[in-house]
Formats: C-alpha cells, structure tokens, sequence
C-alpha cells in the first residue's frame, strides 16, 4: 500500500547533509579512538601506528565531537532558537556522562574538585570538573525550559539581549578556565586555584538573560 509522505521534499537533502556530516564526524572519531586503543591494546595490523603524541589528534577528536553534536542538534530542533537549545542539551548530557563513565570505569576523577584539562580550542582550558559540570547543568535546565515554554504556545523570542548574555555568561566562564593556563601548564594544579566568582558572574548573567527571554514582555 502506497502511502503519501507527509515530510517536505524541499528537506530531505539538507536533513541528509547534517546526517552525513554526523557520520563523517563520527567516522574519524571512531579512527581516532582506535588509534588510542591500538596504543593500549596492540592488535595485529599490517600498518604501525604511530605514537599518539605525534599524530597531534586531540583537537581533532574535540572537533568531531562538537560536529556530532551540531549536527544531530539541527536534526533535532524545528528552528534556530530549538536547534541551538538542542545543541547545549546534547552537549550538557554529554559532558556530564563523560565524567560519570570515566568515574564508573577508572575511579577518577577522585572528587567533583579534582583538576582537568577541560577542552583544547583555541588553547587548553583548566578548572576542577564541578565548573564545567555544573554549566552542562544550566544547559540542560536552559533548554527544557525552553521548550517547556515553546509546548505552552509561549515561544522565545531570539532577541539581542537573550544572545548578548549568554555570549557574555560564556566568555566569563571561558576566561575562569584559561586565565591561569600559563601558570598550570609550568607548574601544574598543585598552586592552582579557581575563580568561583567569576562562575557566579557568568551564571548570573546567563540565567537572567534566559529570564528576561521567557518573560513575555519579550514576546
């Protein structure tokens, strides 16, 4: 029985880019992983691999993370404002479950205060894992009420001031994290110390732009 398809041709295409991108990504980071592994874990081969240090792939992996996540968030969302509330969703989800499975599998780290090389782009960001745990929380909790509000008929307005203070709450939070990499990197965490008011200051801002956006004077 032929049934008539309810999904706009004009979409397919560009829905099967992202997916494309999705799997490209997901192909080298996949080659990525098994070159770590193949580290470990020596299987036979006919090609040798060489060190990890030298293949220089850590940014690459960072990267292909961020494109999975980019482009299953534009699967996801019906518009700009839900596709970006999908991306920090997806991303909040996934940084938390990456500590959680380090955790589960290794014993480490430690404590929600233990010190990581958080991210590499542009440069090495550092602070203890409950920094960026707890911004993947505001991710998480921005996005749900984002769409809480969208399935009540109140949809956000993508206003100046909603994109100003989050990029504002973000670079606050980024120069928490790299402000004292110079420091760390010459004498690692043991004289490091992070900035918690500058986390305050950047949530502050950010949760008060997403206020003022699900307000409706905004609307």
């Amino acid at each position: 029985m032929n049934e008539a398809s309810t999904f706009p041709a004009s979409r397919i295409w560009p829905r099967l880019a992202w997916l494309g991108l999705y799997a490209v990504a997901m192909g080298l980071l996949e080659a990525i992983c098994v070159i770590y592994l193949r580290q470990l874990l020596p299987a036979e081969t006919e090609v040798s691999i060489p060190s990890v240090m030298k293949l220089k792939v850590e940014v690459p992996r960072e990267i292909c993370t961020i494109v999975m996540l980019v482009a299953v968030a534009w699967l996801a969302g019906v518009n700009l404002r839900s596709r970006l509330a999908c991306f920090f969703f997806a991303f909040g989800i996934w940084d938390i479950l990456y500590y959680v499975g380090l955790w589960w599998w290794t014993g480490w780290p430690e404590s929600l205060l233990t010190w990581d090389c958080l991210f590499l782009i542009p440069k090495p960001w550092y602070g203890p894992v409950l920094a960026p745990v707890l911004i993947s929380l505001y991710f998480i909790a921005g996005c749900c009420w984002l769409h809480w509000d969208e399935a009540r008929g109140r949809p956000w307005r993508l206003s100046l001031l909603l994109v100003v203070s989050q990029l504002l709450a973000f670079l606050i939070w980024y120069w928490s994290f790299v402000k004292d990499a110079a420091n760390i990197a010459c004498n690692g965490f043991k004289t490091a110390s992070y900035s918690w008011g500058l986390w305050v200051l950047g949530t502050v801002i950010g949760v008060a732009g997403l206020w003022r956006a699900s307000s409706s004077e905004q609307r």
